[in-house]
């Protein structure tokens, strides 16, 4: 095979082992973003948890307050009334005194409310801050998990590029215009033929003096159809018994013109 066609395929094998290694060096912080998009949601569910929890507390104690001043003028109302005069005051008095009274209930009921409400509040409280605790474990396992992968595949890619330096270094130029015009267009610049004369990668079945050339090997030859470097994979040999024989089921395929030979 031609000397360069044979480094091309070395070669070809290592970009595409670098582009897979980029690829993965730049889909690692995507991951990374998204681990942390998740935990930054688990955060912002503690955070209104929380803030639920201490609007509630603050409402309680506005009602408390309220509460108390309600309880004060209804003790002012009850020293008043024992200094009217008339019964028209009187009633004045006790009506302001029973309205306080109602005042007290609705607001002690909407302090139950707060009350019975801040134990499911709590509940979910900590159940947040679990989450969160435990999204916050996997984002920094995550996180040096794609340092270290990262760190290993800067490796590899470093390798893998001074090996492609090395093998470009040792083909001609031509050769290797015609490669990277053709990866840069195709994805990949090489492609192999078997013994059903076509291209691998496009499908298109070759010229016979194409797919002679391309046999022989001692030249570059290019798929007609994707401009592809093609090289020839020879088909593997044929099984055979340890005699030397053709397998059984050669034999067996035989069998029957043996039989129509003799009916004739």
């Amino acid at each position: 095979m031609n000397s360069d066609v044979n480094k091309l395929i070395d070669l070809q094998e290592v970009d595409t082992r670098i582009a897979a290694l980029r690829a993965e060096i730049a889909a690692l912080p995507k991951e990374v973003a998204q681990i942390e998009a998740k935990l930054a949601g688990s955060k912002a569910k503690v955070e209104t948890a929380q803030a639920a929890i201490k609007a509630e507390e603050s409402a309680r104690r506005k009602h408390e307050s309220d509460i108390k001043d309600e309880q004060e003028k209804i003790s002012k109302y009850r020293d008043q009334s024992l200094k009217v005069k008339t019964n028209q005051e009187y009633k004045a008095l006790l009506s302001e005194i029973q309205h306080a009274e109602a005042e007290i209930a609705k607001l002690e009921d909407k302090v139950l409310e707060i009350m019975v409400a801040a134990d499911s509040r709590k509940d979910g409280l900590k159940q947040a801050e679990a989450t969160l605790k435990a999204a916050t474990a996997e984002n920094d396992k995550e996180k040096e998990h794609a340092r270290q992968q990262t760190a290993e595949d800067e490796k590899q890619l470093a390798e893998l590029t001074a090996r492609c330096n090395e093998l470009r270094s040792g083909i001609s130029d031509d050769a290797l215009r015609h490669y990277d015009r053709v990866l840069k267009l195709r994805g990949s610049a090489l492609a192999a033929v078997h013994d059903n004369q076509m291209c691998s990668v496009c499908r298109v079945i070759l010229r016979p003096q194409v797919y002679q050339n391309v046999m022989k090997g001692e030249e570059m030859v290019y798929c007609d159809s994707c401009q592809r470097i093609l090289y020839f994979v020879p088909p593997p040999p044929k099984e055979e018994t340890k005699e030397g024989k053709p397998p059984k089921a050669a034999v067996a395929e035989q069998e029957p013109l043996k039989d129509e030979a003799a009916a004739q």
